[in-house]
């Protein structure tokens, strides 16, 4: 979060003028191959995009005197890093991230046809030599450098705002909301779910996708929280076709201005990353994984993996990167208190009786046959796990079944009853 204290009048006015007007074609991209649009790659854009409206023509810093360097737009490392809240030593992750700029490919949904192959054509990174500064430079595709550099219909966004968001979903979302927040009607444009999924997410258009209100869970609400602290807020408005929600939009309102507060600590923490990756997951996924997830429950995820690894009851865990997997997307750490440690632990809860509930399941003595089978199910591909929990689903009844509708296998006792539920099945 970002600190209470405010910044000084002159540093304020700079920080408000931090703006830079982007193309409305541009606003809102889906990736149709390259990996996922991450949190990083996408501050990495927008702060390119920014200095190249900046700078306005190439070759200007230019390292050296070679001629084929005065086609890019050339920036010191170290600027970038600043600009994109990157505060690291470890500059390795901010270079990986830019270079898979060139790797995405997208496609614009506009009413001209405006369509573009990758969001950045070339980038060079020029290391530090007789004490000048690490140099990066990158091009714009000249059928829309016109449109990038000066577009007729356009968003003004701010850097300061774009800098302390801390999500994939909240910074798409932002500059969603932003470019409709000057329309009359004041609502984004009706798409389906699906899209809005591609759009937030950041992910290719062919990944699976979740049910709905996972994905209301999981992205659409921590996004909306994310982008309401900003200075517009945003309402969720649901479409019905029949029972089934289809079409999603957007309610917009512009906040009352106050002073600028400090910009929250750096959002990309390798150090979270590396840990990733010390599980056997490669450094792009790792990067990817933690962009595209709560940061508390990533971190929180690591710390029940840790435990569940160190575990002398349970069965020894075979791939810590697949379990890191499973842990993550089933949310099993998802309401782990902080520091406490606990192979299961309790969620919140509405009421005291489901509470002492909870407790006392996570602290009955483990059967291993049981974790045998948890263990099992852990490691079965993500397809057939799914078709597992929808027969477990179906075979509960009330109270679980209201249990498991909001907590997911978050809770000790669904756990638990999951966890019989297999061993009967297994040896059915």
């Amino acid at each position: 979060m970002a600190t209470k204290k405010t910044l000084p009048a002159t540093q304020d006015a700079e920080q408000a003028n931090r703006e830079f007007r982007k193309a409305n074609e541009i606003i809102a991209p889906r990736v149709t191959r390259g990996g996922t649009l991450s949190l990083l790659a996408r501050k990495i854009f927008n702060v390119l995009l920014y200095h190249t409206q900046r700078l306005g023509a190439p070759g200007a810093n230019a390292p050296g005197d070679d001629p084929a360097y005065r086609e890019f737009y050339w920036l010191p490392l170290g600027e970038l890093a600043r600009d994109t809240a990157f505060d690291s030593e470890d500059t390795k992750v901010l270079k990986d991230s830019m270079l898979k700029l060139q790797d995405i490919k997208v496609v614009i949904d506009d009413a001209k046809g405006f369509a573009s192959d990758v969001l950045i054509p070339k980038i060079r990174v020029i290391p530090d030599r007789r004490g000048k500064a690490t140099m990066v430079g990158w091009t714009i595709d000249s059928t829309t450098e016109k449109t990038l550099l000066r577009p007729e219909f356009y968003t003004r966004l701010s850097i300061y705002y774009l800098t302390s968001l801390r999500t994939t979903a909240g910074i798409s979302l932002y500059e969603n909301a932003k470019r409709y927040a000057t329309n009359p009607s004041r609502l984004t444009m009706r798409e389906t779910w699906d899209w809005w999924h591609d759009v937030l997410t950041g992910l290719p258009m062919t990944h699976e996708k979740p049910e709905y209100k996972y994905f209301k869970r999981d992205v659409l609400k921590p996004a909306i929280d994310e982008v309401n602290t900003t200075d517009i807020r945003v309402e969720l408005i649901e479409h019905k076709t029949g029972r089934r929600i289809t079409h999603l939009q957007f309610k917009i309102e512009r906040a009352a201005q106050g002073a600028l507060e400090l910009p929250p600590p750096p959002v990309i923490d390798t150090k979270t990353i590396d840990r990733i990756r010390e599980l056997g997951i490669h450094p792009r996924e790792a990067e990817d994984i933690f962009a595209s997830h709560d940061d508390r429950l990533v971190r929180d995820t690591l710390d029940w993996v840790r435990d569940r690894i160190a575990s002398t009851t349970m069965p020894k865990v075979e791939s810590p990167a697949a379990l890191f997997r499973s842990a993550l997307r089933g949310r099993y750490a998802g309401s782990k208190p902080a520091g406490k440690k606990t192979l299961i632990a309790p969620p919140q809860h509405s009421s005291k009786t489901e509470a002492d509930t909870e407790n006392a399941i996570a602290e009955e003595p483990r059967d291993p046959t049981a974790d045998r089978a948890m263990a099992k199910f852990e490691f079965l591909p993500i397809p057939d796990q799914k078709r597992r929990l929808e027969l477990f689903a179906e075979s509960l009844k009330e109270p679980l079944r209201s249990t498991y509708a909001k907590q997911g296998l978050g809770s000790a006792v669904i756990r638990r009853s999951l966890a019989g539920w297999l061993v009967k099945t297994d040896n059915a």
